[in-house]
């Protein structure tokens, strides 16, 4: 297995992932940093239009994240290429005397530093017929393959601004969105909320128990289940986009033993280190508000401190 080594490792190459490194080789451009992940498989790059970022009115999740992937590569280019994003996905993270090993499918990375923004997985394998259906009118994406069920009926699964803002994406495509959100209110901002009530081909559901929804059809979706107030609702619809967000896993991290909050994130000081030298965490991985700003912020602020950390120690 090839051998590497870097002086911080990001784990997770979303926005808060890369706004860690940007801030990280802003404070040391002679720091050697490594993204693991894909950004285009994060959860910003999975958004329909963010419209609250300050100085940016509206922008579609995937151009934002490309656009931020483009300031890496001029950064990386301005320097002595230190500032990597590498799109592999890490398997174990173990615990060293002088620092860690990040081992993916292809090599061993060694590293001083560690900071973990792996965001919040998706939650699959929940509603009855869904593994059934992936593929063939089941997605996990309504801004990825959105535009594919034009002019048919769907349904979304969810609840908070990101499923919020998937509805408002199929809108423009699908004939009729039904949104089954199984908490008594959707939890998203006043603002999509008004957006969702006002349009027409947009019916909105809450308090449905997601044991009561079931998938539907012969070789495609073709139908959907589910309990309202316990009389049976029957709907028909070519699609249906689930869109829960899980806990963290922290699977690859077993070996550290981070320390973690009553609801299952990381654990975090004032400067987002965690109860081991060396890690910080960020993001929605540590229970931070998911949203683009806050994201950004806390990504930039935790790549500060742990470039700081580094100084110190060196």
């Amino acid at each position: 297995m090839v051998s590497d080594n870097c002086d911080i490792a990001i784990i997770g190459s979303g926005l808060t992932g890369i706004s860690a490194a940007i801030a990280a080789y802003s404070r040391n451009p002679d720091c050697s940093i490594k993204l693991f992940g894909i950004p285009f498989d994060s959860n910003t790059a999975k958004k329909g239009e963010i419209e609250n970022i300050p100085g940016i009115s509206k922008v579609v999740g995937v151009d934002f994240i490309q656009q931020l992937i483009d300031q890496v590569i001029i950064l990386n280019a301005e320097g002595s290429q230190t500032l990597d994003i590498t799109n592999e996905m890490v398997k174990s993270v173990t615990k060293k005397e002088n620092g860690f090993t990040i081992t993916t499918e292809e090599k061993a990375i060694e590293t001083k530093t560690i900071i973990i923004a792996t965001g919040l997985p998706e939650l699959k394998h929940t509603i009855k017929g869904e593994d059934d259906f992936v593929h063939k009118g089941v997605s996990h994406c309504a801004v990825c393959d959105g535009a594919l069920y034009r002019g048919k009926k769907v349904a979304i699964i969810g609840k908070g601004n990101f499923v919020a803002r998937g509805a408002l994406f199929l809108r423009k495509y699908c004939r009729k969105v039904t949104l089954l959100c199984p908490t008594s209110e959707l939890n998203c901002d006043k603002r999509f909320l008004k957006k969702l009530q006002s349009s027409e081909n947009i019916l909105l559901k809450t308090g449905i128990d997601l044991s009561s929804i079931e998938i539907s059809g012969a070789q495609i979706v073709q139908g959907l289940r589910y309990q309202e107030e316990g009389e049976t609702k029957d709907i028909s619809v070519g699609g249906v986009f689930i869109e829960l967000k899980d806990k963290p896993d922290f699977s690859i991290f077993a070996d550290l033993n981070l320390g973690k909050t009553s609801d299952g994130f990381i654990q975090t000081n004032e400067n987002n280190s965690t109860n081991v030298e060396g890690v910080f965490a960020a993001g929605t991985v540590k229970g931070e508000l998911d949203y683009a700003p806050i994201l950004m912020g806390d990504g930039y602020k935790t790549g500060f401190y742990a470039t700081n950390l580094l100084k110190k120690n060196d």
